[in-house]
């Protein structure tokens, strides 16, 4: 019994001192973490002074910033990925909510390439971001069937008076039939058609129009109001239709002109004016720009871009010399592309002096 009671007391003391030697390692750690603070705090204070400079700008120019991150409009940025608004909510909480209330970082929408369900539910969603602004819209139905180009297209539909720029690549014409009726802030139309619409459409109240892009089959199919439009760009389209529209648009600053087949209709054409026709682009190797060129009278020209195959080739200068004598304009910019070896396209410097 006195054995047993020993060992305890032994054990009990040799227990104490394992406590105090570790409490007093203790205290030495906490004064060690007391000298710490000190040092640290000083140090802390300024890192909770310090302020990033972005995150000291305004609301307002975070959000311009965030405008110039995104390709230039009425350019589309993709709905995912670099260049996208959808990068601009996941830096933080604060850069998410003013990307949500900036409406012109989603006004741009580019639906090609997508699923139905997903043109549908992206569609939707930066429709609804886009608040009130005009909106630049670019669709296709190609590999679609009528149900579901409708089912995608008709997202657009109840926002039709915003839309500002409109790009539609159609495989059925008569899916533009969604375009009939008022489109007030239209102001440029590109169309393409894989094939001819059997009854043309007549596109009216159409107030702010003025730059439209057509391709051969687009061309019959659309009724549009010439007189109004500034910039034009027919592709692929018979000399006849390209003599018939250029004579109604009368405004027009900018033209370029790819004609489809290598001669002019039988008979002679009256001349073409064009009084405010600042910049002319023929486009497309065929032969008959030399007699086609002549029609044009645009005193106003100051830009002009032409195949060499284009030009008279026993005396190319002096056709040109001859057509701007005869429109009385006076070119800054002549440009004459010729075919390399590679059969690329490349620019060719000639005289803008009519006398050389």
């Amino acid at each position: 019994m006195l054995q047993s009671l020993e060992l305890d007391r032994a054990s009990v003391a040799e227990t104490d001192a394992q406590i105090r030697e570790i409490e007093t390692q203790i205290l030495k750690l906490e004064a060690q973490i007391a000298v710490l603070h000190a040092f640290k705090q000083p140090a802390q204070q300024r890192l909770d002074s310090y302020k990033y400079p972005v995150l000291t700008l305004p609301n307002e120019i975070i959000s311009e910033v965030f405008l110039h991150f995104l390709p230039t409009y009425p350019e589309p940025p993709p709905f995912f990925g670099e260049l996208s608004p959808t990068t601009l909510t996941h830096t933080c909480h604060r850069w998410r909510e003013i990307a949500l209330r900036t409406p012109a970082l989603w006004r741009a929408i580019d639906l090609r390439g997508l699923t139905v369900e997903l043109a549908a539910l992206l569609g939707s969603l930066w429709l609804e971001r886009s608040g009130c602004l005009p909106l630049s819209i670019r669709a296709a139905d190609y590999e679609l069937n009528c149900a579901d180009f409708q089912s995608m297209f008709g997202v657009l539909i109840p926002h039709r008076a915003r839309w500002e720029q409109l790009d539609l690549r159609l495989d059925r014409p008569n899916d533009l039939e969604a375009l009939d009726g008022p489109l007030p802030l239209l102001c440029a139309l590109n169309v393409y058609f894989s094939h001819s619409l059997g009854k043309p459409i007549l596109l009216q109240t159409l107030p702010l129009l003025r730059t439209v892009v057509l391709d051969d089959y687009a061309r019959p199919s659309l009724i549009l109001p010439w007189p109004q439009l500034t910039s034009l760009t027919l592709r692929c389209i018979y000399p006849a239709e390209c003599v018939s529209i250029l004579r109604q648009a009368q405004n027009l600053v900018s033209c370029t002109l790819s004609i489809w087949v290598a001669e002019l209709p039988s008979g002679r054409l009256a001349d073409l004016t064009l009084p405010r026709l600042e910049t002319l682009v023929f486009q497309r190797n065929c032969g008959i720009w030399v007699d086609l060129l002549r029609l044009f009278i645009t005193p106003a020209l100051r830009s002009l871009e032409i195949r060499e195959g284009l030009l008279d080739t026993t005396d190319p200068i002096a056709s040109l010399n001859s057509f701007i004598l005869k429109s009385g304009c006076t070119l800054n910019e002549l440009l004459i592309t010729t075919v390399h070896s590679n059969g690329q396209w490349l620019p060719r410097c000639v005289s803008l002096n009519p006398s050389n």
